[in-house]
């Protein structure tokens, strides 16, 4: 059987799915397609589709060996996506996730939040915008898309202070899905993609229509963008913007399978909430994550020893700052860190934690904003060591305030 060789050096836009699906179409019936999977960049919107379009020809019977594999490749599992187990810590960025369910899909989106709540410090409503966001695409699938399954790919720029976000089908697309339901006639993809965009519009007539458009309201107001290839179709949105086309040249899997990714990046310095990105609508900006802190009188609770990171090594603790720092500017104020079970705290863990936040606070703010109780003799020594040398010797981003 003759082989034929394919090289992916990158994975860096859809375009280097649509050039799978090409190789694929010339090859068939020919011979089997060999894949050569180099060691180049790896993005969301090149490496989520293409998982897409991989999976859907592996699982239809099509010839292709992959023959080489880049350690990146297989650690960010393009090519065997993640799937959900029940009680096992799972690393959620920068892996390619497959999904199933409405259920996947709300747990997905609950590990995504958490992730990106633990790694990097985000500005009021980034959080909350992003969940909402991040699940009404992830929930098209079903909705729209025809198609039993989707993937999504979450990625963090810390060098820029931005959060990457994309989601991938191989179902109908956006301008069959409209025909099919009879309503928003377009004259191609890209008059579908603008379509789907608008308030309203969906190809469910019982629907609100307000997915596609609270992203691109939540992508505008926090100064990102937004890309959305579905068939043959492409639209950009950026600075106000909305740009795109439509075009035959551009290879489809088949009839019935245009597919569609949705690739959308926010920053993390830039407050946005959905009651700003859908105004009309009275979107009570109510996070879920705040509720589950709730004592039985209404007040916001963390129990330290319950904290998966544990208490005792710098790295964890690090996380731990990043999520109270988050669920403060959520609205978890006052924040009560109760110590009750522990006995002793690692010092890097008390100035880690305590110690950067009272610097970066400073102690008066520090000291409304969280209530430390239930600590034993111990512990409080350790505590209040901890925040007054950091206080004293301040770090590279916070000057000593005493």
């Amino acid at each position: 059987m003759p082989v034929f060789r394919h090289q992916v050096h990158s994975l860096k836009a859809p375009s280097d799915a649509q050039k799978l699906i090409r190789a694929v179409k010339d090859v068939r019936r020919k011979g089997m397609l060999e894949l050569h999977m180099g060691d180049g960049a790896i993005y969301p919107n090149g490496a989520v589709p293409f998982a897409a379009a991989y999976d859907h020809f592996r699982k239809n019977g099509e010839l292709i060996k992959v023959a080489s594999v880049s350690p990146e490749v297989t650690r960010m599992r393009v090519l065997n996506p993640s799937v959900l187990n029940a009680g096992k810590d799972q690393e959620f960025l920068n892996v390619v996730w497959r999904y199933q369910t409405p259920e996947e899909a709300n747990r997905l989106c609950t590990g995504f939040i958490n992730a990106l709540s633990e790694s990097a410090e985000c500005a009021p409503g980034v959080l909350n915008s992003l969940e909402w966001c991040i699940f009404e695409v992830l929930d098209n699938v079903f909705q729209h898309s025809g198609a039993h399954e989707g993937f999504a790919m979450m990625q963090i720029h810390r060098k820029n202070r931005n959060c990457t976000v994309t989601v991938s089908d191989t179902g109908i697309g956006i301008h069959r899905s409209f025909l099919e339901a009879g309503v928003h006639r377009s004259d191609d993809a890209y008059e579908a993609i603008k379509n789907a965009v608008q308030e309203r519009v969906t190809s469910k007539t019982k629907n609100m229509g307000n997915g596609l458009f609270g992203l691109i309201r939540v992508v505008g107001i926090g100064e990102g963008q937004l890309c959305i290839q579905s068939g043959r179709g492409h639209m950009t949105y950026r600075d106000q913007t909305l740009d795109g086309g439509a075009s035959f040249s551009v290879p489809v899997i088949d009839d019935d399978h245009h597919g569609t990714t949705v690739d959308w990046q926010v920053s993390l310095n830039r407050e946005v909430t959905m009651q700003h990105a859908l105004p009309a609508s009275r979107f009570a900006d109510v996070s879920l994550r705040l509720e589950n802190l709730e004592d039985g009188e209404g007040n916001h609770l963390i129990t330290v020893a319950e904290l998966e990171e544990g208490v005792g090594a710098r790295s964890g603790a690090e996380k731990v700052r990043f999520r109270l720092e988050n669920l403060i500017k959520e609205g978890a104020y006052p924040l009560t860190l109760d110590f009750r079970g522990l006995s002793i705290v690692s010092s890097s863990f008390a100035d880690e934690v305590l110690g950067k936040l009272a610097l970066r606070m400073g102690l008066m703010d520090f000291m409304s904003a969280f209530r430390l109780v239930n600590l034993t003799p111990t512990v409080k020594s350790i505590v209040d060591r901890a925040i007054q040398q950091r206080l004293a010797e301040g770090d590279a981003e916070t000057p000593a305030r005493i």
